[in-house]
């Protein structure tokens, strides 16, 4: 019966998995093809050249791109997981259904408006003689007004994850390390925060990939004066630059491939981060 079940799951789930695969594929072969060649056209076959990559890897703009677009996405991450972990236990301590129901809603509800109608919400309110012009006094078009913005954009990302790891350890064992005598401080640090990293890592790996591939917020908020991968690709496509745009989406998913990769290392070296199998 179980044999016949693991078939089922498998069976059930090989279209999907085999849709996914399919298209990453397709998507990364597509975009290496793209990327070594010269030639400035969107046709599928052209000679090989690496010149593209020699010239786009020998630019500053480029990598001054790349270290703006990782310099907001750990800002991003830091601040999100600061604000999403603290209220994540505020709002395991509630009782009552209808506090927490609040308490979700307000956290989801950013994700029920369009990401371009709050970047222009966020624009609003930090414009000159907006409600909050005067106090983020040249915000808007500089790096804190994209880094305030893409927080309250990642934040639901982040936090969602924090929650489930927080609401899943036990309340008996911080009760029980409390009967041994460990004070509230050393109950937190040594037996039920370690039992949440899986889900703080997640979070944080969640919020930084989207982080680093945003486009619209850092567009609207940062005015031209602050550009990250996903605006550079965008400028190239428009002017027809395909190979260029192509090495910048190869950098750029190689970036994402090692954020996952350093926060899933993390996830095994970090003591009681480690799921059970």
């Amino acid at each position: 019966m179980t044999a016949v079940r693991r078939r089922l799951g498998l069976l059930l789930v090989a279209p999907g998995t085999a849709y996914l695969v399919l298209a990453f594929c397709s998507v990364v072969l597509l975009l290496v093809t793209y990327s070594v060649r010269t030639e400035q056209t969107s046709t599928l076959f052209a000679a090989f050249d690496l010149g593209t990559w020699r010239g786009a890897l020998a630019d500053g703009y480029l990598w001054s791109t790349v270290g703006t677009t990782l310099r907001l996405g750990l800002l991003v991450t830091l601040i999100c997981v600061l604000i999403a972990y603290p209220l994540a236990w505020c709002i395991r301590t509630l009782r009552r259904n209808w506090q927490i129901a609040v308490m979700l809603f307000v956290i989801f509800s950013p994700i029920l408006v369009s990401v371009v109608v709050r970047s222009y919400g966020w624009a609003m309110l930090l414009r000159t003689g907006g409600p909050l012009g005067g106090v983020f006094d040249d915000w808007l078009y500089h790096e804190p007004g994209v880094v305030l913005a893409l927080v309250h954009v990642e934040l639901p990302f982040a936090f969602f994850p924090i929650l489930a790891a927080v609401r899943a350890v036990p309340a008996e064992l911080g009760e029980a390390a409390a009967d041994l005598g460990a004070e509230a401080a050393r109950r937190f640090w040594r037996v039920q925060c370690p039992l949440t990293m899986p889900g703080l890592l997640s979070g944080a790996q969640l919020t930084f990939t989207l982080t680093i591939s945003a486009f619209a917020t850092p567009a609207l908020l940062g005015g031209g004066r602050v550009t990250v991968l996903a605006q550079s690709i965008y400028q190239d496509i428009q002017q027809l630059q395909w190979p260029r745009a192509a090495v910048q989406a190869v950098v750029l998913l190689v970036l994402t491939l090692i954020v996952l990769a350093a926060f899933t290392l993390a996830g095994r070296l970090i003591p009681g981060s480690r799921r059970p199998s």
